[in-house]
């Protein structure tokens, strides 16, 4: 990840870059999964005590009104972050309720072209993202 790239787009947007909005956007950038605000907020507190859950709430409602990151609510209605701003599916587990990213672009082009294909009156597609639901395989053996 380049720190001139965060640097910019914070600062494009009239924010100041600090430390604390850097290493937030660092924890969120290198999360696998689609972290809320608590879990980031875990990550980062030991080795910056000085960082609060409200700072961090805070810094994420400026990326995304920045376009650094975009959240969303997942099907339990709590609120996720990602830091991956290009259209991109997910892998959503219901026990664990992770959400991973999923690219494919076999699957990409095939929606591309069947979009195309359609003409949905009164809609303009600006992007499609697809949310594939199941349950992590047992990775266990008999």
């Amino acid at each position: 990840m380049q720190t001139d790239f965060v640097k910019n787009k914070i600062t494009e947007s009239g924010l100041k870059f600090t430390h604390q909005r850097w290493v937030i956007y660092d924890a969120l950038y290198h999360a696998e999964e689609h972290p809320t605000a608590e879990q980031l907020f875990d990550k980062i507190k030991i080795a910056n005590p000085s960082i609060s859950l409200g700072t961090v709430y805070k810094t994420l409602d400026s990326f995304v009104h920045c376009g650094l990151t975009q959240k969303f609510v997942d099907q339990n209605g709590v609120m996720r972050f990602d830091a991956i701003m290009d259209a991109h599916s997910h892998l959503y587990c219901k026990d664990s309720h992770e959400i991973r990213d999923y690219r494919n672009e076999g699957l990409e082009k095939l929606l591309h072209e069947f979009i195309q294909k359609e003409d949905i009156q009164g809609f303009e597609i600006e992007e499609i993202s697809v949310v594939i639901k199941g349950r992590k395989k047992s990775t266990i053996t008999s």
